[in-house]
């Protein structure tokens, strides 16, 4: 009862950052002039738009797959993962993200490890890793921010700080010090008993610890290297296309001189901001991409908006419809072609 509690309130907290982020974000823009730019958009752009951030999704699943078939439990099995599999529990876990921060995490382990038979913390083992490469790539690619807005760089730094300060400022002291303590408690109590229970022989936990360091383990066992680097590189310049494509939509490309090394400089920056815990990166990623827009490229507040709200909104409706089809689609096919045991199921492959 207490965890769940925890659990509630930490979802609340979330929402409430990403309430008082967006208020501050939207606070003083005419959302007339918002309307009026939406309504002047080249739409045909969405296709492509659409097929990167599927096709950006995709490439993950190829690389989540590469990471669970080197999995010390899977390795008895002849049957490879299913790609498709691991790219429908992805988006699945995407729209679960907009109900709690990290959710989809957790969500599409569970699917995974039940469709393909695999322990659930060997598979939570691998999204954690897949994680971890992915902040390496990100800590990696932020480092050209700086030098793609060069005469900014001190200004934007004190932009980043903003939403950091805001947080705080918007959270009670006292739920601030009982997370502190409350973390401080866990830990140590991690440091106290874990060891001991590990060293139980037949402890559950020791399985499950064993099962998640495989799967954390699982990309020093992957065999393609070189892949796993290129689908990498891959993926985060989709992600670059993906925050470009909507510049074009709105023409703004053209009227405020940003191309796709800016684009790309956004999309890291809004990246940053949405490291704030709140659904979905919502109100963290307007915030943080409008003010970033007004002081970088002196778009008005309106215009900076307009591009905050389609390319955050026209993600979520994405992730909220493909992962509702994923959900009937897995809930109504047979389990043997979500296993992936015929022929239709192998096309997916």
């Amino acid at each position: 009862m207490r965890e769940l509690t925890t659990k509630w309130i930490v979802r609340l907290g979330s929402f409430a950052v990403a309430a008082v982020l967006l208020y501050l974000a939207l606070r003083g823009v005419d959302l007339t002039e918002v309307g009026s730019a939406l309504k002047a958009g080249n739409y045909w752009w969405i296709l492509p738009l659409v097929f990167v951030t599927l096709f950006s999704h995709w490439i993950r699943a190829i690389r989540w797959k590469m990471l669970l078939e080197v999995l010390p439990e899977h390795s008895d099995s002849k049957r490879p993962i299913s790609t498709w599999n691991t790219f429908i529990s992805i988006m699945i876990g995407y729209m679960a993200n907009y109900a709690g921060p990290r959710l989809g995490e957790v969500i599409r382990t569970g699917n995974v490890a039940r469709r393909e038979k695999l322990p659930f913390s060997a598979v939570f083992g691998t999204v954690f890793i897949e994680r971890v490469l992915d902040m390496a790539a990100f800590g990696l690619f932020v480092l050209s921010v700086p030098f793609i807005f060069q005469a900014q760089a001190v200004q934007l730094w004190h932009l980043l700080t903003i939403p950091l300060l805001a947080y705080y400022a918007e959270t009670s002291s006292t739920l601030i010090a009982a997370i502190g303590v409350g973390t401080l408690v866990v830990v140590v109590l991690i440091g106290v008993f874990v060891p001991r229970i590990l060293r139980k022989p037949g402890s559950k936990l020791l399985r499950y610890y064993a099962q998640f360091q495989n799967g954390f383990l699982s990309l020093s066992r992957a065999r393609k290297p070189i892949q796993m680097t290129l689908l990498t590189l891959l993926m985060w310049s989709c992600y670059g296309l993906m925050a470009y494509i909507p510049f074009v939509i709105l023409g703004q490309n053209l009227l405020f001189n940003i191309g796709p090394l800016q684009a790309w400089g956004i999309m890291l920056i809004g990246a940053l901001g949405v490291i704030i815990p709140s659904p979905g990166g919502i109100g963290t990623f307007h915030f943080v991409t409008i003010q970033s827009l007004g002081m970088l490229f002196l778009l008005p507040h309106a215009d900076a908006a307009t591009y905050a709200l389609l390319a955050h909104t026209g993600q979520m409706l994405l992730y909220l419809l493909v992962g509702t089809i994923g959900i009937l689609y897995l809930g109504t096919v047979p389990e043997q072609l979500v296993r992936g045991k015929s022929k239709p199921s192998a096309e997916h492959e």
